[in-house]
């Protein structure tokens, strides 16, 4: 059932007792509730609604968010709000006292409404009621208490350098998490994702989960600590841990809530919150939001992360500095390499024929373009050719002069293998050892033409 329609059989039904105390405590007149029919498009209206709002205890309020998040719940959504008690017991006698608290403390006061619905196979009444809050309510849910500062607070990097750091050898980062950094044909990669913004976002907000050892609790509309915490929070207001727990309580149950201050520092030191010091306190927010290109205003001649070698095609990346967009962007213009235990990135034609033009212009790749000749040279060939050439990486060319070889190839690869020619074929790098075992096997042998 919608709301719209849980809103129209309440009016339809409530009883003269529940409609008289929800105008009392909503201030509608009496002609504003003599119609059924108009009172349900009165209830939805501004009236009486931010009195009523003010008076909401932290958890109600807390509550009555996540309902409007979540949508239509049955009675046992409330459990999080008011204690059932006895756990033991049947249906009605377990959430009885929780409709009843609902019904008293929400519904009569004209702030959420509730309707029966049907059901198939035997149910008891508790059971069919349905409730939810109107969407009209929803921007007059008080906020989480939070305090406007103009100062922008710290931002740790400390744990994101060390995870960049476990490329040239470091240990794991963070207790738990086995998401390992590593180097794969030339690119950077998590596990089996190529490093980039979001998957490193990814790898944060896992290590916020793991760290702590808090999951989201298998109990409907709840949510893990961190999940909630950067719901919760916002990027403009800085918000206490005393003011996050009732939150917590609400949108975590069911499951371990650790401290908010322990929460909150861990979100911090992941590089996920910003950190302000307000009367001694420590308040906390979202970081800042990392643009994808950085910034479009042209670098510097010296970069502080970046330095040439003694290539000259190639230049050395300190990454205790380099910002993360910046890397971003390098794992996908450049090919990447351990040299000296340090990292180093030389252009790479294939990907830079991969790059979209936003990418080739970005201020990075016109400093690379200025800095390193052999930048320049391949970002010229490419923009030359760009729409003109196809490039492909990781394929092998074969030469196959014999049929019965060909048609044996082709039933052990099969779509993993395109027919270029009469004598030439082409298949994935990664299929070479299904090759080298037909080879083996019919008596044939491979000769191998290096670039």
């Amino acid at each position: 059932m919608s709301i719209p329609q849980l809103l129209h059989t309440m009016c339809a039904e409530l009883s003269n007792a529940d409609l008289n105390a929800i105008r009392k405590a909503r201030g509608f007149s009496a002609s504003e509730t003599a119609s059924r029919t108009s009172f349900a498009s009165f209830y939805v209206t501004s009236i009486g609604l931010a009195e009523n709002m003010t008076v909401l205890t932290p958890e109600e309020a807390y509550t009555l968010r996540l309902l409007h998040e979540t949508g239509e719940v049955d009675v046992t959504f409330f459990e999080r709000l008011y204690d059932i008690g006895e756990r033991y017991g049947t249906f009605n006698q377990k959430y009885k006292p929780v409709f009843d608290a609902v019904k008293k403390n929400l519904v009569r006061r004209g702030l959420v409404v509730m309707a029966e619905v049907k059901m198939r196979g035997d149910t008891v009444q508790l059971e069919r009621w349905r409730f939810a809050l109107p969407p009209e309510f929803a921007p007059y849910l008080p906020p989480l208490p939070a305090i406007h500062n103009d100062r922008p607070g710290q931002v740790n990097d400390r744990t994101v350098r060390r995870k960049l750091l476990e490329l040239t050898g470091g240990g794991p980062t963070v207790p738990n998490v086995r998401l390992p950094i590593h180097l794969l044909r030339g690119s950077i990669y998590l596990k089996d994702q190529p490093f980039s913004l979001d998957t490193f976002r990814a790898w944060q907000l896992t290590a916020w989960q793991n760290s702590l050892n808090i999951f989201k609790p298998n109990v409907p509309a709840s949510l893990s600590p961190s999940e909630a915490a950067l719901k919760l929070l916002s990027a403009e207001h800085w918000t206490a841990p005393n003011d996050l727990e009732p939150a917590l309580k609400i949108y975590c149950f069911g499951g371990k809530i650790p401290p908010a201050e322990k929460l909150l520092h861990q979100g911090w030191e992941l590089g996920l919150l910003s950190r302000l010091e307000i009367d001694s306190v420590p308040h906390y927010r979202l970081a800042p939001a990392l643009d994808p290109t950085g910034s479009n205003d042209p670098y510097p001649a010296s970069l502080p992360w970046a330095d040439t070698t003694a290539k000259p095609g190639s230049v050395k990346i300190d990454l205790r500095l380099v910002p993360l967009y910046d890397l971003d962007l390098l794992n996908t213009l450049a090919h990447l390499a351990m040299e000296a235990g340090a990292l180093c990135a030389s252009p790479s034609l294939v990907k830079l024929g991969r790059a979209d033009p936003a990418q080739r212009k970005a201020p990075l790749s016109l400093w690379l373009a200025e800095h390193v000749p052999a930048f320049g040279e391949i970002l010229e060939t490419v923009n030359e050719k760009w729409g003109q050439t196809l490039l492909h990486e990781n394929l092998l060319i074969a030469r196959v002069r014999d049929l019965s070889l060909r048609v044996q190839l082709e039933r052990e690869l099969g779509q993993n293998l395109v027919v270029l020619s009469d004598h030439f074929i082409a298949f994935p790098r990664d299929h070479r050892s299904s090759v080298d075992k037909i080879l083996k096997k019919t008596g044939f042998v491979t000769k191998t033409i290096r670039p």
